[in-house]
């Protein structure tokens, strides 16, 4: 039985390893489908879902798993339990356990004192009923010669007690009373009654258990008196019987022979009564012959003694064989029920390969468009880098443009600087002179400047126009007979002192447009560097999938190569298909044979990837369009500010001309 349990137990385990991955083992029968989401474009996010619903169904096979291990469990107990009562009530018939039959005398004696005790009752209950039955007689008598007068007292025998009574005995409480409780005596009689009937026909069955287990007219007391066990005696006597009847038949013929040599003996000893010496050799001889009987007798009683010993042992042989016989049975049975149940699993077996090739087919199909996606990803990605790079360089171009025009502008602030104080100087040498010699130098300085003015073209014109009205200003001023060198000095430092606040103005905002364009390219250059890290991810993503996919690629061809020889021939082919598939590419015949659904989810992600890349690209050209008008505008605000210094200058000369 040990080998037995082993072997289930291990059928069981291995049962338990082959339904991991079956569907059909799961409740309501789920299957490890692809369900493409066709609302999500990026494939790190279909990857992602895929990868979860495969966990999911994992789980779920895991926990199918450990519940069938459990009502493997549950069923192995059974069975122990099952073969344990088996072996319990074979040891019972055999004889071999004598508690039982002591709890069945045990149970006759309480039966016995049940019944002593029942009838003792009953019997108490008849007496008081009889007594009751008096009394009630008594009662009728009393109200008979209560009620009734002389002359029909004799005919009272004839009429029932409760007619002669009429309404007044039945009135009386007494009579009531004695009513009730003769009801419920009778009540408890017909109880009591009911269950004498009861363990009379116990007592009756158990009889008959006793007479057929002991035998027929056996005392019972005297079983409980004798010590051990008395199962089995009625077998016991049968053999016993047998036994005694064998050595009567061998006795019988043993005498027939005796009486036979007897007889010869005596014609013999008649015939040759006058031989003496005859006779007294016969008598040797009978002697001799008796012994010889004694001892063949002897050794047969021997022999008939181990023939009954290896009788037993060939009949309990026999009985161990039976019982051999009935386990054996019993093991065919459960060996048939494992042998429908492992043809049932190899169905499943069968299907769930099937099942996970149809799905490899859709992994690859899956595979190959994301490897179209990510193909085109990283077009995408690679066009965006060389906008980018070009973005950058136009911008680097920019700042080294905004850079010269800023060193250009300071030096020609230095060179203003320089251009003032040679005007100081001689606006003071002008004051010495005469009003010809003054317009002479005016006409000088005036030509230097506008030489000065015109020859950088990066300065506006106001500074020229600044000029001209310092030139008309001056000879106004020198030409009034009320001339002073002060003032034209003090109007010459306004105009420079405009001058370069308009430069510092100007330089200011180019610094501003500069320190704009810097954050421009270290936001770019972070968009890169964000671009290539995430296409990294994505790559390590890629490469892990396909690793995924490889292995369970690996798995799924173990198991089909684990299933039957039938469908061995068929898996070999489909992965040649597949490997071939994964170096050349899917024919035209594989592509007409995928599901116009698949084809149109598949169009569907390559729509969803366009829009993306179109959004993408609207949002490049918003912000391309933002840097300009904010450039724009920072061209505007400059101009604007050195207008606004150039009219307060304006002002405030004629503010001090008036």
């Amino acid at each position: 039985m040990q080998p037995l349990h082993r072997r289930r137990k291990e059928k069981g385990r291995g049962g338990g390893r082959g339904d991991q991955f079956d569907p059909s083992q799961r409740p309501g029968g789920t299957t490890l489908s692809y369900r493409p989401c066709g609302k999500k474009s990026d494939p790190a996010g279909l990857l992602e879902n895929e990868n979860e619903q495969l966990q999911q169904q994992l789980r779920e096979t895991v926990d199918e798993n450990g519940r069938l291990h459990k009502v493997l469990k549950e069923r192995d107990f059974e069975i122990k339990q099952l073969h344990k009562k088996i072996e319990e009530e074979r040891l019972a018939l055999l004889g071999t356990s004598g508690v039982p039959g002591d709890v069945a005398a045990t149970k006759i004696v309480e039966l016995a004192k049940q019944n002593r005790h029942m009838t003792a009752e009953v019997e108490k209950e008849k007496t008081k009923v009889k007594q009751l039955n008096n009394r009630i007689k008594e009662l009728e008598k009393e109200a008979a010669t209560a009620t009734f007068p002389g002359d029909r007292f004799a005919n009272l025998g004839t009429f029932p007690g409760r007619n002669l009574s009429g309404d007044r005995f039945c009135e009386s409480p007494e009579m009531k009373a004695l009513q009730e409780k003769l009801t419920a005596a009778n009540f408890k009689v017909s109880e009591f009654r009911n269950q004498l009937q009861t363990t009379k026909q116990e007592l009756k069955m158990t009889q008959k258990l006793l007479a057929n287990e002991v035998g027929e007219d056996v005392n019972i007391q005297n079983l409980l008196s004798t010590p051990g066990t008395w199962r089995g005696r009625a077998q016991q006597i049968l053999i016993l019987q047998g036994k005694v009847r064998d050595l009567e038949n061998q006795l019988g013929h043993s005498r027939s022979r005796l009486s036979e040599s007897s007889t010869e003996e005596e014609a013999v000893s008649l015939a040759d009564s006058r031989k003496t010496s005859a006779s007294k050799k016969n008598l040797q001889r009978i002697r001799s012959l008796e012994k010889e009987k004694k001892e063949a007798l002897e050794k047969l009683s021997g022999e008939h003694n181990t023939l009954l010993k290896d009788y037993e042992e060939l009949k309990q042989k026999l009985d161990g064989s039976k019982a051999r016989n009935k386990v054996l049975s019993h093991e065919v049975k459960t060996l048939k029920e494992q042998i429908s149940t492992l043809l049932d699993k190899g169905k499943h077996d069968d299907e769930l390969v099937d099942a996970l090739l149809s799905q490899q087919k859709e992994m690859q199909a899956i595979l190959k468009n994301l490897s179209q996606q990510d193909e085109r990803t990283k077009e995408s990605h690679q066009n965006l880098e060389q906008q980018l790079s070009v973005e950058v360089q136009k911008q680097n171009c920019l700042i080294e443009q905004l850079k010269q025009m800023v060193a250009e502008r300071e030096a020609r602030v230095k060179e203003l600087e320089e251009e003032v104080q040679q005007f100081t100087s001689q606006v003071n040498q002008i004051g010495s002179l005469n009003t010809t010699e003054i317009i002479a130098s005016t006409l000088v300085i005036f030509a230097s400047a506008s030489s000065l003015v015109y020859r950088g073209s990066l300065l506006p014109p106001f500074p020229t126009q600044v000029l001209f009205f310092f030139f008309f200003f001056l000879l106004f001023r020198i030409v009034e007979p009320d001339n002073l060198d002060m003032k034209t000095v003090k109007i010459q430092i306004a105009e420079y002192k405009a001058l370069g606040q308009a430069a510092e103005a100007e330089r200011g905002k180019l610094i501003e447009m500069v320190n704009i364009l810097q954050k421009r390219v270290d936001d770019s250059t972070t968009k890169v560097w964000e671009a290539d890290k995430k296409l990294q991810e994505q790559q390590r993503r890629y490469i892990a999938l396909e690793q995924q996919f490889e292995h369970l690629k690996t798995e799924s061809g173990k198991n089909s190569a684990t299933g039957l020889a039938s469908t061995a021939q068929p898996h070999n082919s489909t992965r040649l298909d597949w490997n071939v598939g994964e170096r050349s590419g899917p024919p035209s015949a594989q592509r007409s044979e995928v599901p116009l659904e698949s084809q149109i989810e598949e169009l569907s992600t390559r729509l969803a990837i366009q829009m993306d890349e179109n959004e993408s690209l609207k949002m490049a050209l918003q912000d391309s369009a933002k840097t300009k008008e904010e450039d724009f505008r920072l061209y505007q605000e400059t101009v604007g500010q050195v207008k606004d210094i150039f009219l307060q200058a304006l002002r405030q000369q004629k503010q001090d001309r008036t």
